[in-house]
């Protein structure tokens, strides 16, 4: 082997086209050698180790071996094993034992090896141990530690230096690296690139251990189809990853976008993932709220203690109400709906809901306070009602006592007087002069007026203040008896347009209204004219209108708003007698029966009075 002979990386050497699998162990290799093996298992790596190296010391050649301690001994061992005198050897100088991580920390600068000292460091040895034309086996680990310490660059770039020694010395170089440093994808550049840096490459024992080239064909094409079906699987896994980073995504921007606070609480009670909603109620930043005890925005102690131990034994809570304290010292009132995520029987952390419902609260309070305020409003009006009902009970009773008093006591005298006074006139009429029966005349006039005015006022109180039963009543009927007890010697024309519709109404009332009614159309005519009236009925909706149309004097524009007003008198007693108070005793029927009551006039022509109560 001569020291000019130049070691070139596999990716440089044109291959020859081969019928067979290519070779697979280390005793099919050149004396001149930059070789890489890959190994699943320690044991299987100090079997070819232990050959590579015995079997050039029993042929006297140099041996240098930069491993780890561990393995130092085992590769002793085997030495031992195969009949070579370790110390022996050492002692001669013809195999170097040196721990690989001793050998990196004198050439190594800043995770890099450094060119210089390597060559001083290594290249020494190397030259010593090929002195003299000797062949010199090289067993190396140190790349291996690199790689597995994560240190990639480094390790490249000390086969690079491997690669470079070997233009200036002759040795074969056995490198090693367990095949779990490229379990991964991302690792299958560094391994390439690690290939690239060798002369030859051995597959791990999987593949070397095969006997023949058709074992070895086999396993080369299972492991191109493995290779297919692992890309595909790849692309695949590429693929769902790719759809799960989206989702995720998606969930994240949804879950820290959405309008209903949401946070995740670890065991110990400090606040461990919030979104933007739930920090933002309470006035916070994220990073003021995350990591802070869920304790500090409790108002209530006993209500936190409560969530997490209910939570801590499995419990799910629904719309737990509490109250959390802002960063400002306001006060919100929450909803809370939580459970844990537990895996298998760790707690992982709490997942909570918390809808702000502040609003509904202050909302309810002030309905609250309503109510109360209109309790007592009720309870102050029901103590007013019945203070004036109490007065109203007395003056309705006061008012009954007048009624009876202008019934009996105050009529009876008008009574006595319209009697002395006609019985004077009669018995002494010869004896009276003309201004003396004058005299009496006009007392028993004033006398029958007076009580004429209280009969109306009675039969007005008794109007305004009697039950209202409603019934049905034949108009027809109620018509025909008013005519014929009140006004059959009147000289009037009265005539009815039949059938006059029944009501619904009280029959007092409705025979006060028709006589009220009927009487004012007989008297309210021209002096000398006879009365002409008619009664007539209309159904409108639900409502029965009746009428009384007289061809009276009419009412003239400036009366319209008196007459049914109480002593609304609008003619002289001189022209037409009455006590102004029979209009206002028939609207007050009308209204309190529920109807209605109006008129139409036109002044000489006549009147059109009308009332509507509900249908019968």
């Amino acid at each position: 082997m001569n020291s000019g002979t130049t070691l070139t990386p596999r990716s440089n050497i044109r291959e020859d086209k081969f019928d067979s699998a290519p070779p697979a162990h280390w005793s099919e290799m050149g004396e001149v050698e930059h070789f890489v093996q890959f190994y699943e298992d320690d044991a299987f790596l100090f079997d070819s180790v232990g050959e590579f190296i015995g079997s050039g010391l029993g042929g006297g050649h140099g041996a240098l071996v930069l491993a780890t301690a561990a393995h130092i001994e085992v590769l002793e061992e085997r030495l031992q094993k195969q009949g070579i005198d370790v110390a022996a050897v050492k002692a001669s100088g013809q195999l170097v034992l040196i721990e690989a991580a001793t050998a990196l920390a004198e050439f190594m600068v800043n995770d890099l090896p450094d060119p210089k000292r390597f060559r001083t460091v290594i290249g020494e040895k190397v030259e010593k141990l090929s002195a003299n034309g000797r062949s010199l086996r090289a067993f190396g680990e140190m790349v291996a530690l690199l790689w597995e310490e994560g240190n990639r660059e480094g390790a490249l770039q000390l086969e690079q230096l491997w690669n470079e020694m070997a233009t200036s010395h002759s040795f074969a170089l056995f490198c090693a690296y367990p095949m779990r440093c490229f379990q991964t994808e991302a690792q299958s550049e560094s391994f390439f690139h690690i290939c690239q840096q060798h002369t030859r490459v051995i597959p791990s024992e999987s593949y070397a251990a095969k006997s023949n080239d058709d074992e070895r064909l086999r396993a080369i094409a299972l492991l191109q189809q493995k290779a297919a079906a692992l890309e595909n699987e790849i692309a695949e896994r590429k693929r769902v990853e790719e759809e799960l980073r989206r989702t995720n995504e998606e969930l994240t921007a949804f879950f820290e976008n959405a309008t209903i606070g949401l946070h995740w609480v670890r065991e110990d009670g400090t606040i461990k993932w919030a979104n933007k909603a739930e920090y933002e109620l309470l006035g916070y930043t994220k990073e003021e709220y995350l990591g802070r005890s869920i304790r500090d925005v409790h108002v209530d102690e006993p209500a936190i203690g409560d969530i997490l131990n209910r939570l801590s034994c499995g419990e799910t809570l629904k719309d737990y109400e509490a109250r959390l304290r802002c960063k400002d010292g306001s006060v919100k009132h929450v909803l809370i709906n939580s459970n844990v995520l537990w895996d298998g029987d760790r707690f992982i952390h709490t997942q909570c809901f918390t809808r702000d419902i502040t609003e509904q609260k202050k909302a309810e309070q002030e309905l609250r306070e309503a109510k109360d305020k209109l309790t007592l409003a009720n309870e102050e009006l029901e103590r007013r009602v019945a203070e004036r009902t109490a007065r109203l009970e007395e003056t309705v009773a006061e008012l009954e006592a007048f009624s009876y008093s202008l019934s009996h006591d105050m009529r009876s005298p008008l009574r006595a007087m319209h009697a002395h006074a006609s019985a004077l006139i009669e018995d002494c009429h010869a004896k009276l002069s003309d201004s003396e029966i004058g005299s009496l005349e006009r007392i028993r006039r004033a006398s029958s007026r007076l009580d004429a005015l209280i009969r109306d006022v009675l039969a007005y109180s008794k109007v305004s203040q009697g039950q209202i039963h409603l019934q049905p009543i034949d108009l027809s009927t109620l018509v025909d008896d008013v005519i014929l007890e009140q006004f059959h010697d009147s000289r009037a024309h009265i005539s009815i347009e039949r059938p006059l519709l029944p009501v619904s109404g009280h029959e007092s009332y409705v025979t006060q209204c028709i006589t009220n009614l009927l009487g004012n159309a007989l008297k309210f005519v021209a002096r000398g004219a006879v009365p002409q009236v008619q009664v007539r009925t209309k159904l409108i909706g639900n409502e029965v209108r009746v009428e009384v149309q007289d061809h009276g004097i009419g009412i003239r524009p400036e009366h319209r708003e008196r007459i049914f007003q109480l002593f609304g008198r609008v003619y002289s007693e001189k022209d037409y007698e009455g006590t102004g108070i029979g209009l206002c005793i028939v609207r007050k029927a009308i209204l309190r029966m529920g109807g209605e009551i109006g008129f139409t006039s036109e002044p000489g022509k006549g009147t059109l009075f009308w009332f509507s109560l509900p249908a019968a």
